[in-house]
């Protein structure tokens, strides 16, 4: 297993439980209704996140060090350019569905609530990440690392 393989599961694991406790999170029925009301929930989900990013940021220094020996070839270039190119499109996919969604369900009561703005937001990110890692696992996975 290439080292390159290796950083991405650990960012597939990481954005996964994000995603994980997000959803724990936003499956409580009062988180969409009374979304400004709860400041430790927002701190939760902020806390979340910044342990998603610090893992991204973690990994992308320990790419940069020499004790590593991290190199990239055109090989993970490909699998790279390919899995960014997938990520957007289902990234695209899931924010326009979702949308949709929503509009029909509360296109009656004339407002969308806004927790569930936040969870498209917040989802965003989760969806963009492990779209790409899952992608670019299946692709290494097909080149035989």
């Amino acid at each position: 297993m290439s080292k390159a393989m290796k950083f991405t599961i650990i960012k597939a694991c990481s954005w996964t439980l994000v995603g994980l406790f997000m959803v724990m999170i936003f499956s409580n029925p009062s988180t969409i209704l009374e979304w400004g009301d709860n400041k430790t929930k927002t701190l939760l989900l902020a806390a979340l996140f910044l342990f998603g990013y610090t893992a991204d940021l973690t990994l992308m220094i320990l790419e940069k060090t020499k004790r590593f020996g991290f190199k990239r070839d055109e090989r993970d270039l490909y699998i790279q350019h390919k899995a960014m190119s997938f990520g957007y499109i289902s990234t695209l996919i899931y924010v326009f569905s979702t949308a949709i969604l929503l509009y029909t369900l509360y296109e009656n009561k004339g407002a969308v609530p806004v927790g569930w703005l936040w969870f498209i937001a917040y989802s965003l990110v989760i969806v963009a990440n492990l779209s790409m890692a899952v992608t670019a696992l299946i692709l290494y996975r097909k080149q035989g690392y």
